[in-house]
């Protein structure tokens, strides 16, 4: 084999056993298709007040991940189908996830560019204000799909959607 052809199969090697050790460590309700282990945390119904942007990823850091990049239509759609499956009140909140606006435009966490075509933002967004500067999935009515919507520093969120590594 080709050095090159040998350092292929090597990464491909390690990609499927991070895949695998993913899956095998987060408990099966979690995780989603693409391979994701994803941990929703509701603060209104553990009795906390809602949080902001930062105080979300914080609380993520400590569940060991950071809020989830859903940097794919291929990903929202199978979060969006996530939730809905859970039932309950978990696809009427708004949760936190893990887009900021960034001095060179809107960035996911994990590096990946929010092109502001997308059509994962709802229609009228991202808003065009200085201080919206991070991203809230929010639900559509009763379409069973979630919309990111823009929002500032300031605004509170029942839910936070953190991604654990």
């Amino acid at each position: 084999m080709e050095r090159r052809s040998v350092l292929l199969l090597a990464a491909v090697v390690v990609v499927v056993a991070l895949a695998d050790s993913v899956a095998a460590t987060c408990p099966s309700e979690q995780l989603l298709p693409y391979g994701a282990c994803v941990k929703l945390i509701n603060r209104v119904l553990t009795g906390d007040n809602r949080k902001n942007w930062e105080e979300s990823n914080e609380i993520c850091k400590t569940e060991g991940g950071q809020l989830i990049s859903l940097d794919t239509p291929t990903k929202i759609e199978q979060f969006t189908a996530h939730v809905y499956g859970l039932g309950g009140d978990w696809s009427h909140y708004t949760h936190w996830v893990g887009a900021r606006k960034t001095e060179s435009g809107w960035r996911w966490l994990n590096g990946a560019e929010l092109s502001l075509e997308s059509n994962m933002w709802y229609p009228t967004n991202p808003e065009d204000n200085a201080s919206a500067t991070y991203a809230i999935l929010a639900p559509y009515r009763d379409h069973q799909r979630f919309y990111i919507f823009s929002r500032k520093a300031t605004d509170l969120s029942p839910v936070i959607a953190c991604e654990i590594n």
